[in-house]
């Protein structure tokens, strides 16, 4: 977790493809145009338009959705992909206001995907946001506070509020006390270092794991069927799987 008790504040290790499991999009859609030059065709969501793609309307379970950082969405008061320079994580690396690691998933207004589809969506912007996406008006989540009576230090290897501790995970994997891994165990970090470091892919974080167990008493954290101690949204581990795989 960085700094607040091991890693508690971060969130798989390296692979092929989109980095949770399936292989990458491919670049075009193999046919070519009137001049013979192969068109890019965007990824979306089956049945999704380019213009429902990029403006909206999202699907119904996302209208008025909360982020991850708590804010709701209203569909009234967005802005536009093009006002704040939405990119893909690749392209956004090299904008000047660009941090290394950030990235949609780790973003304060990121609402997680919730119907399978690969896709989320954002409390400020409007369209179909995914979580290796990027913005200029990306905000990190909140730093959560360390638990009255609790040290910093111990975060990593307390016991969990008892809301948590036979739990569902985010796909109904329930949680066992008696058999979870360290937070050294499985590399527990912030899902920005992680990114930055190049042991996650960007878009990986705690916050859309099918492992996850999210916060369910307010005070912001959650925790992990397979992991000990307290976890955060945006932290990440070598065990991440996304939470679309198991819907």
């Amino acid at each position: 977790m960085a700094t607040v008790g091991v890693a508690a504040l971060s969130g798989c290790s390296g692979d092929t493809g989109n980095g949770d499991g399936t292989a990458a999009p491919d670049e075009g859609d193999g046919e070519d145009d009137e001049n013979g030059e192969d068109e890019e065709e965007e990824e979306r969501p089956e049945g999704v338009s380019a213009e429902e793609f990029e403006s909206g309307p999202v699907p119904d379970a996302y209208l008025s959705a909360t982020s991850l950082g708590g804010e709701q969405r209203d569909p009234d008061g967005l802005r536009t992909k093009s006002d704040v320079s939405f990119s893909e994580y690749e392209d956004a690396r090299e904008m000047e206001a660009h941090q290394p690691g950030t990235c949609c998933a780790n973003c304060a207004d990121y609402i997680p995907d919730k119907d399978g589809d690969g896709f989320g969506a954002c409390a400020e912007v409007e369209g179909y946001v995914g979580r290796e996406d990027w913005c200029t008006i990306y905000e990190s989540l909140p730093e959560p506070e360390v638990p009255e009576g609790m040290s910093e230090d111990e975060l990593a290897t307390a016991e969990v509020p008892e809301p948590y501790r036979t739990a569902s995970s985010q796909v109904g994997e329930t949680r066992d006390p008696e058999n979870l891994s360290s937070h050294e165990d499985v590399d527990l970090m912030e899902s920005v270092d992680a990114i930055e470091e190049g042991v996650a892919r960007p878009g990986q974080s705690c916050g859309n794991c099918a492992e996850f167990v999210p916060d369910k008493n307010g005070d912001t954290w959650g925790a992990c069927a397979k992991v000990e101690g307290y976890i955060a949204a945006e932290d990440w581990c070598a065990i991440w799987e996304h939470v679309s795989e198991e819907l």
